[in-house]
């Protein structure tokens, strides 16, 4: 008698699996439905001849590349007997024979469980890919998951469609994230997602928040490439178990796992701007339960560049060194993991890099002569364990407990002319979770979570200090009361020592109105401890005299959203249509104005009415075999009080349009990808008598970018070529006062286009 197998999904970020409110499936017997085997099919088992008590056997299934290959740690077992036993790196097994069991089982995150009856000593198990309908962040193609919460995945092979030198660079094919430069001279870059600012959207390394707080202005730069398996991007306020930060998404990075990571992997970069990178990786298998992996990145660019003549670099020189080590073991009852990172990071910019020795400006106060010079040096070092029990509950299949301990020691000086900048963070977070999988209709999600965080921030002659102290307890359920509704429902309390207690509610509805329609919305809060410096440090680029609130209060703000997705075929070839609206409202915001005086910036707690609303479509295709094309267009509406007058947020398109095409030869040694952008006009603060037609007028116009690839494949050996920036497109004026950086109008905080100007790339990846 075969037992009867269904699929439990679980909607857990667990230790053991790179996930963010995505599922991970488990497989297992139902509930109730394990009796006593007959007795009759013991005896007939036992008395079959010459059958070996030991049963060999090699699990295989297809790859990413749709090449089938070994699975390695596929877990096999007996159906109702026994502990499982795991494949090695070349998918063998040896399992004992259990008397009165009769039907092996077969199960792998990547794969559907499969269930066989072997009729000898030894078995072949082919197994098959995840269907459509299984919930996956490892999928290979980029698209929409079927989750509750809206989450587009970047795969492993579109990270390979361009250089991805570092998770800045990992968004350019991408319609929803947007990333730009802060200013003209620091190299600090943002993020955009749903029309505001990355510090509203939360970093996750394996569903871990390790990049936040005073990194992110270069946070984007210290996550290389080829490190990442994978990327998640989560749309609204996504799910409490990651803490409340959250406002407009969460996005979720999965690093290489060392079980299923080759054992060397090398990739080499080189530009035209003299920009060289080496990254190299490897895993080592040092019993079928254990796996450790070390990842080591080298970036440097020594040459600076003025291609718009303005005395200054357009982007600033650098070098960085960074290494990740981490372990993992699994043994299907446990399983823990050791993550550790560290890096230094430098970058220089301004007028010496260029030779510009020679030339002296005066300050006004005759105290300083000399060149204006821009640098920041940046240590840090930071990591996580994680430790869960499997399946702890003998009669609830896809049951967990777990513990996530993380911590981050982080430490930034910048120099801007005469001004001076430091920031300072010491972070330490503990995370419990529990999920309870009651029935398919109802899942439990529930835990607890500490944070400690010390900052100690200054700019010139002004000191932010602060020691949170803050303790949580959330809870999330998963509900469906039909076969066509989801729901996720979440809520947490979090008592802050500075700020008192707060309640954070999040909601999500999947409605599945056909086979290939599904409609989805979400609102939700989130809030946050601004860094008053940090966040904001390209705002102090300049002449300009600061001006802040005698205390900030936390940004806080309710999101929501819907949106509707349709898979459909057209001509037998795979058709996705998808659309959004996403509105955020802010009760308190720190807002930076630039509007209200030609010599002051304003940092303050808002005043007035914040909010943002972004709109987005995109429609991807696959014509024919091997060739996929996307168009997407967005909308962002974003106001917030500037001069007292509620007007739209400065330096931002509101209007943008991206492209991609990519093609692949039918034995997939060719690879060719295009990119094109489309950013809008939007609003610049006016400076009268700027000799720059963009800041007279208040507007800046619009303008492309146009990036390509070329890949060819021998084996294992990736060569790539690629030129960036065809149209050579640079704004021209990046820098107010240029000509007198000591002087009263120098700023370099107002930039809103491209600062790397037309640049050809070659590089190589190789992994055995």
């Amino acid at each position: 008698m075969l037992l009867n197998v269904r699929q439990y999904t679980i909607q857990v970020p667990f230790p053991y699996y790179c996930a963010m409110g995505i599922s991970r499936t488990f497989y297992g017997p139902r509930l109730g439905s394990l009796g006593l085997l007959p007795v009759a099919l013991f005896l007939a088992v036992a008395a079959l001849p010459g059958l070996s008590q030991t049963l060999r056997g090699v699990v295989q299934g297809p790859d990413f590349d749709g090449v089938i290959r070994p699975v390695f740690r596929a877990g096999v077992l007996w159906k109702g007997a026994g502990k499982p036993v795991m494949t090695d790196s070349s998918g063998a097994f040896e399992i004992q024979r259990v008397p009165g069991a009769d039907t092996l089982v077969v199960r792998h995150p990547g794969y559907k469980a499969t269930s066989i009856v072997p009729d000898g000593e030894s078995v072949m198990i082919t197994l098959e890919p995840l269907t459509a309908q299984t919930i996956t962040v490892e999928a290979e193609e980029t698209g929409i998951t079927s989750a509750p919460i809206r989450t587009e995945v970047i795969s492993r092979s579109d990270l390979a469609k361009a250089a991805c030198c570092s998770l800045a660079e990992s968004f350019e094919k991408n319609p929803s994230v947007e990333v730009s430069f802060s200013d003209a001279v620091s190299g600090a870059k943002q993020i955009q997602l749903l029309g505001l600012r990355g510090i509203y959207t939360q970093f996750l390394v394996e569903a871990v928040p390790l990049i936040r707080g005073v990194e992110m202005p270069f946070a984007l730069d210290h996550v290389p490439g080829p490190f990442m398996e994978s990327i998640s991007i989560s749309k609204g306020s996504s799910t409490v178990t990651n803490g409340y930060e959250s406002v407009t998404g969460q996005i979720n990075i999965c690093m290489h796992n060392p079980r299923t990571a080759p054992s060397l992997y090398v990739n080499a970069y080189a530009n035209t701007m003299q920009r060289y990178e080496l990254n190299l990786y490897g895993a080592q298998h040092i019993t079928d339960e254990l796996s450790t992996m070390t990842m080591v990145h080298g970036r440097i660019m020594d040459m600076a560049m003025d291609n718009n003549g303005d005395g200054f670099a357009d982007i600033p020189t650098f070098r960085q060194i960074n290494a990740v080590h981490r372990w993992n073991f699994n043994n299907d009852e446990i399983e823990w993991q050791v993550f550790v990172r560290g890096l230094r990071d430098r970058y220089q910019s301004g007028q010496s890099v260029l030779g510009h020795h020679e030339d002296v400006h005066v300050h006004p106060d005759s105290t300083l002569k000399g060149s204006y010079d821009v640098t920041t040096d940046i240590s840090r070092l930071d990591g996580y364990v994680k430790f869960g029990l499997l399946n702890p509950i003998e009669d609830m299949e896809g049951s967990g407990f777990s513990l996530v301990l993380s911590g981050a020691t982080h430490d930034q000086t910048s120099t801007f002319g005469i001004r001076n900048a430091g920031s300072k963070q010491q972070t330490l977070q503990l995370r419990g979770v529990a999920a309870l999988p009651f029935s398919d209709a109802f899942k439990l999600v529930t835990g607890f979570s500490y944070l400690m965080d010390d900052v100690d921030e200054s700019v010139l002659a002004n000191g932010f200090s602060r020691k949170e102290r803050v303790p949580g307890v959330y809870g999330e359920v998963t509900l469906q009361p039909l076969q066509s509704v989801t729901a996720l429902v979440g809520m947490r309390y979090d008592h802050h020592n500075l700020y008192g207690g707060r309640f954070v509610p999040r909601a999500h509805v999947k409605w599945s109105i056909s086979d290939v329609v599904s409609l989805r919305a979400s609102a939700g809060r989130g809030w946050r401890v601004p860094n008053v410096v940090a966040e904001n440090l390209s705002s102090y680029i300049n002449s300009r005299r600061l001006v802040f609130d005698p205390s900030f209060r936390p940004e806080d703000a309710w999101n929501a959203g819907a949106s509707i997705t349709a898979n459909l075929e057209v001509k037998g070839r795979p058709l996705t249509l998808d659309a959004e609206v996403y509105h955020t409202s802010f009760a308190n915001q720190l807002v930076v104005d630039f509007d209200r005086s030609l010599s002051e910036v304003h940092i303050s707690n808002l005043t007035g009415i914040s909010y943002a609303t972004n709109v987005m479509a995109q429609v991807q295709y696959s014509p024919a075999p091997r060739v996929d094309l996307l168009l997407a267009g967005r909308w962002v509406d974003i106001i917030a009080p500037f001069n007292g007058i509620e007007q739209q947020k400065p330096m931002t398109s509101r209007l943008r349009v991206l492209s991609t095409v990519s093609y692949a030869t039918p034995d997939n040694r060719w690879q060719a990808d295009l990119t094109v952008a489309w950013n809008g006009s939007g609003r610049l603060p006016v400076i009268p008598g700027s000799t720059d037609a963009s800041y007279a007028s208040g507007q800046f116009p619009s303008w492309w970018r146009i990036n390509g690839q070329l890949t060819h494949r021998i084996g294992d050996l990736d060569l790539y070529v690629g030129l960036e920036n065809m149209t050579n497109f640079i704004q021209q004026t990046p820098i107010l006062g240029a000509d007198n950086p000591f002087g009263p109008s120098f700023d370099a905080s107002l930039t809103w286009g491209s600062m790397d100007p037309r640049m050809v790339y070659v590089g190589v990846r190789w992994s055995y």
